[in-house]
């Protein structure tokens, strides 16, 4: 019988975001010519490479054929010998009253096309409309949101399609699910239940059990396998995930049990659901529970995202008893090794600034 693979990737892109807010007060004092300008404070995005903006308001127009018209533009401020090979932004930039949205656009640009200038719109504002603007307390205020690419990561999706999906997309396996018709093997779980199975649907999902059935073991001879090391729900949830490649769990401490079982039977598609399912119940009462697991069962997309939420939840490393819990020292060197990277990055210098033309 042949069977066709099917692969799935994703590209994910990666951004710094922040919303910047800018209240210009006693705005009506304001007499500037065509081509004067206000530059609001600079402001940083991000954490690991901060980039910094500001923006230039010419309350006049900025020129002639401006005029008129209050123009507006978001500028970078880089340092001129650091400059990147790209700064692709998107941003919106809103003009807010009491609260109230009375102008609004949107732009995506590469300011390194332009050599780094600032770039928005010239004709933001009408001044014929200037009492909509300003606020009851004679002030302008203008909203920024600005998003940042960073990088973009590609990877193969982490449920990729394993043979026994392949199967249940041919034959419906799920009446099989703990039916005793056809069962040609007995799963004997710790507490002495046992728990009827298939040796070939066995064997298509894990090398281990394909080992045990086609040696002469005696697990073929007595057509049983003892599974005293883990619980019976657990033996059960494994066995859900090969006949119908579903798990039902909602417990961290089952989700791991299950993870070791994966890792011992080597189902590694079933490893994979585990990690996603830890991954989307990290928390701060798990993540040292769950880190231990992922380096000892060898998951490392698993274990790059838990080092990543302890450091970004920095209260769990000051706490010397959560921190004893983890004991393996492989596990603290690589803890610690990438903290001090993730603090390396987040002392970058604070570039200069740069002025508009």
């Amino acid at each position: 019988m042949s069977s066709k693979q099917r692969i799935v990737a994703s590209t994910k892109v990666y951004s710094d975001e922040c919303i910047y807010t800018w209240t210009i007060e006693n705005y009506r004092l304001l007499k500037f010519k065509v081509g004067e300008k206000i530059e609001s404070p600079k402001f940083g995005v991000g954490i690991d490479d901060k980039k910094y903006f500001q923006l230039l308001l010419y309350p006049g127009g900025e020129t002639t054929e401006d005029e008129g018209y209050i123009s507006l533009y978001l500028t970078p401020v880089i340092d001129s010998t650091k400059l990147p090979d790209k700064l692709v932004c998107k941003w919106t930039i809103s003009a807010v009253n009491d609260e109230t949205v009375v102008d609004r656009f949107t732009l995506h640009h590469d300011f390194a096309t332009d050599n780094f200038n600032g770039y928005g719109c010239p004709r933001f504002y009408a001044l014929k409309n200037i009492d909509k603007l300003i606020s009851s307390q004679n002030t302008v205020t203008i909203q920024c949101e600005l998003e940042i690419f960073k990088e973009f990561e590609s990877s193969l999706k982490l449920d990729n399609i394993n043979i026994t999906d392949q199967i249940n997309n041919k034959i419906n396996l799920d009446s099989l699910f703990l039916c005793e018709e056809f069962s040609d093997i007995r799963i004997i779980t710790s507490d002495g239940n046992d728990i009827p199975a298939h040796k070939a649907i066995l064997a298509t999902a894990s090398p281990v059990f394909r080992a045990m059935f086609t040696h002469n073991m005696l697990e073929n001879k007595e057509n049983s396998v003892e599974i005293t090391d883990t619980t019976k729900n657990t033996v059960i949830e494994m066995l859900r995930y090969i006949y119908t490649a579903e798990v039902i769990i909602n417990k961290v401490d089952t989700t791991i049990e299950l993870l070791e079982i994966a890792d011992k039977y080597q189902i590694d598609n079933l490893k994979i659901k585990c990690e996603k399912i830890l991954c989307f119940d990290l928390s701060s009462d798990n993540a040292i529970k769950i880190l231990i697991a992922a380096h000892k069962y060898k998951t490392k997309y698993l274990e790059d995202e838990t080092i990543k939420f302890l450091i970004t939840n920095t209260e769990l490393l000051s706490n010397s008893k959560k921190m004893k819990d983890i004991g393996d020292l492989d596990i603290i060197i690589s803890l610690m090794q990438s903290i001090g990277k993730y603090q390396k990055n987040a002392s970058c210098p604070v570039c200069h600034p740069e002025n508009h033309s």
